[in-house]
């Protein structure tokens, strides 16, 4: 996902506080109403609350039915609670209502492609990458990629995550998906090259550091891949990331 990028949670539940009664205790929901609940649905989007932002679309939308915006949005949040259906029909509604933006496309393509439609997902894609603009062009190689993956097309994945980084040289997703790709026909070394230039250009991604581990480790170069392994427990203590390196890590102390 993209453009989700951050207000504090604290602001965005006080809002959702304050709005909401206000909006359903009120008979007839004026225009800026309606407009403040829509951005503060896009905080809470950007923010992560997934669910939160589901509640703030569902009571926007009866007013606003026409926006696509807001059906995407609605979409984002289901998509993220991995209610994959539901999302695309919202994709495919902020779609009919705007057939001109590449976004919605990707979206509904990225729905699609969870829902095991690959073909639909192939087109939507297609249809991004003719998009004007950059950041359309880059999500739709990389999630071109990930299509390519899922149907165990490893080279031509690769290529798509290769497209992606020479339209922008500093996208970790793009080089995690190509070390997937590499991994995924044998090339453990190329893996490892593109799991360690993800972590260069993003620290703090869990998995970059777990599937750098993983390669070392694989690679026989364990002392290293270890100091990853425990570094992903650092920075995911509590997730699924954390979780797998312990593992492994305790794998690697026995063998």
């Amino acid at each position: 996902m993209r453009r989700f990028a951050g207000a504090p949670a604290l602001v965005a539940a006080t809002l959702l506080a304050i709005l909401l009664p206000a909006c359903a205790s009120s008979k007839k929901t004026s225009s800026a109403e309606v407009l403040l609940n829509a951005r503060m649905a896009a905080v809470l989007l950007r923010e992560g609350s997934a669910s939160e932002a589901e509640r703030a679309y569902r009571d926007v939308l009866p007013h606003d039915s026409k926006n696509p915006e807001n059906h995407d949005g609605l979409g984002v949040a289901l998509l993220l609670q991995g209610r994959f259906k539901e999302a695309f029909s919202s994709f495919d509604r902020a779609v009919d209502l705007d057939l001109e933006k590449p976004l919605y496309r990707i979206h509904r393509g990225m729905a699609a492609l969870e829902l095991g439609r690959l073909a639909e997902a192939e087109a939507d894609f297609s249809v991004a990458e003719a998009s004007p603009a950059a950041e359309d062009r880059l999500d739709a190689a990389i999630n071109r990629g990930r299509l390519k993956q899922r149907q165990k097309e490893f080279h031509a994945a690769e290529e798509a995550f290769s497209t992606a980084l020479s339209r922008n040289p500093k996208s970790s997703a793009a080089f995690i998906g190509r070390g997937i790709a590499r991994e995924s026909s044998g090339s453990l070394e190329g893996a490892a090259e593109d799991y360690l230039e993800a972590v260069r250009l993003e620290p703090q991604n869990a998995e970059a550091h777990l599937r750098l581990g993983l390669a070392l480790v694989t690679m026989k170069k364990t002392t290293l891949g270890r100091r990853y392994l425990e570094r992903t427990i650092q920075l995911d203590p509590g997730g699924e990331a954390g979780a797998k390196a312990r593992l492994l890590l305790e794998s690697t102390s026995r063998s």
